[in-house]
């Protein structure tokens, strides 16, 4: 398994690029387009954050539908990138590229310090022992700076739909919670809130005198995990082996010095998991009583991340959203959103429902059509 993984990463390690170092305005230019056979139209691009940071985003459309219903933003979970979270496009099309088939214009966006995206300074090297690195206010920071950016490109919608994998959903809510004017649908998936402290499957990952605060005696700022490490629960769910191949060469390829480390490993910070303790153990980092969207708290059956406690005290705490409600995915898993088979559709299919509503009407359209044509044109 090892050897193949190294095949992989070397395969890679060439080819993989990243958007500028040091890009000298907000939105860069797109660095380029992928068409593939099906229509779908891959574009990346970079943002900065308010504090300077360099943050990857990429949109994923079909243009024959690409106004059809409104932009949907996909953050990362807590290992492995956006692209890994959301678009692994091999055997077959991505969860990405579903959800633009059915009319979303998709932008994903890797965290500070995942993915593509630039590492803050804790996470640089020789800096392990220092603050735990990438906490949830510092990713709100990249979630609106990408916001901003989406809404200058769609001048006709004020609002966009939001899906986070895990953390993603956490960092999500809590932007939601401080901008409640720019969500209009927010999926929570899998992501943990709050209630009764205990019952969460990593609290040993806690320090012995805190159960709210992580044992510094054993994790760093951050963290490295190989291809091995990143596939090994998802290689119990499938064994597609071009399916996890390709999940652990996107997982792989964000960090530019992964080849350089034996085995190859990528960096990931610590701080999602130091928030998610806090917020298991009765300290919340956000309070949903703010959010005003439309909210989908959905997780599945069998999620090893998400307690169902979370998602009974946020539907309580979620008392302005214009509504919520809880869905379970019957014995599904952590992963059911990315699985290259039949198991995706329930996932896939409660999303859709979810935002169906945000379908422009056909005058709506042609003149959303208009404007986005118009933001292009701009020098």
């Amino acid at each position: 398994m090892i050897v193949r993984w190294l095949a992989i990463a070397s395969s890679f390690a060439c080819a993989a690029s990243r958007p500028p170092a040091d890009p000298t305005s907000a939105a860069l230019p797109t660095q380029g387009s992928d068409r593939t056979g099906d229509g779908i139209v891959r574009q990346d691009f970079a943002v900065r954050a308010e504090d300077g940071l360099r943050i990857f985003v990429r949109r994923v459309t079909h243009p024959a539908h690409a106004t059809d219903r409104a932009p949907m933003l996909l953050v990362n979970g807590g290992r492995p990138g956006v692209l890994a979270s959301w678009d692994v496009d091999r055997p077959g099309p991505s969860t990405a590229e579903l959800l633009a088939r059915a009319g979303h214009t998709v932008y994903l966006m890797d965290a500070r310090g995942f993915g593509h995206s630039a590492f803050p300074a804790t996470m640089a090297d020789g800096q392990a022992r220092g603050p735990t690195a990438v906490r949830s206010y510092e990713v709100v920071r990249d979630i609106a700076a990408t916001v901003d950016e989406i809404r200058r490109r769609h001048p006709e919608r004020s609002q966009l739909v939001a899906l986070g994998w895990a953390t993603g959903s956490q960092w999500l809510g809590h932007y939601a919670s401080l901008y409640p004017e720019r969500i209009s649908h927010l999926i929570y998936y899998q992501g943990a809130y709050g209630g009764p402290a205990g019952g969460w499957p990593f609290q040993s990952v806690a320090a012995p005198a805190d159960p709210s605060a992580l044992d510094r005696g054993r994790f760093d700022a951050y963290r490295c995990s190989t291809a091995d490490a990143v596939v090994r629960r998802l290689a119990e769910e499938t064994t597609n082996r071009t399916f996890l191949d390709r999940y652990a060469e996107l997982a792989l390829e964000g960090d530019a010095r992964a080849t350089d480390r034996d085995p190859p490993c990528f960096r990931f910070p610590s701080g999602p998991l130091a928030d998610t303790l806090l917020m298991v153990n009765g300290r919340p980092l956000f309070d949903a009583a703010f959010i005003r969207s439309h909210v989908l708290i959905l997780r599945s059956e069998n999620d090893f991340w998400s307690r169902p406690s979370d998602a009974q005290t946020l539907k309580a705490h979620l008392r302005n959203a214009a509504s919520a409600r809880i869905q379970t995915l019957s014995d599904a898993s952590h992963y059911v959103h990315l699985l290259p088979d039949s198991r995706r559709r329930p996932f896939i299919d409660a999303v859709l429902r979810f935002t169906k509503d945000t379908a422009l009407a056909p005058e709506a359209e042609a003149e959303s059509s208009r404007l986005e044509s118009a933001v292009r044109a701009r020098p």
